[in-house]
């Protein structure tokens, strides 16, 4: 069995490469910060989305019994492919347009780092579950 289709994997391994994006573009916001005209960027919230198409990614769950809740509102259609990008209005605006804020993007950064360890050591928990279940008795 592969462990890529656990579900419960796959949603981890989408979950550590959105704050892997999130940190790139952080990284990204950190070295404009002196470039005019500039403006912050971050990805929209990692979230779920109910989908009754059938669409494979992770992120999306599908509607496989009439008793489950059926989609509804403006994502029902839209499939989960990557994250989008939006652009952020900070408090802070230079005079040359630049509306980057180093204290902003440094806690950001430390958000991200922090969520993506915690995703790391809940799929190595996960891991280590699968592994002493597979095991035989008295091992």
């Amino acid at each position: 069995m592969d462990v890529t289709s656990i579900p419960l994997f796959a949603l981890l391994r989408s979950r550590m490469n959105y704050f892997s994006d999130r940190q790139r573009l952080v990284a990204e916001n950190i070295a404009n910060s002196e470039t005019p005209g500039y403006r912050a960027q971050d990805l929209t919230p990692f979230s779920f989305r109910i989908n009754g198409s059938g669409s494979e990614s992770p992120t999306v769950m599908r509607v496989t019994n009439p008793g489950h809740m059926q989609p509804s509102g403006p994502d029902a259609a839209a499939a989960a492919s990557g994250f989008r990008t939006e652009r952020r209005a900070d408090t802070v605006t230079t005079l040359d347009g630049n509306q980057v804020s180093l204290e902003d993007e440094m806690m950001r950064m430390s958000d991200s780092r922090m969520n993506y360890e915690a995703a790391i050591g809940f799929y190595q928990k996960s891991m280590s579950m699968i592994r002493t279940a597979a095991r035989a008795p008295g091992r």
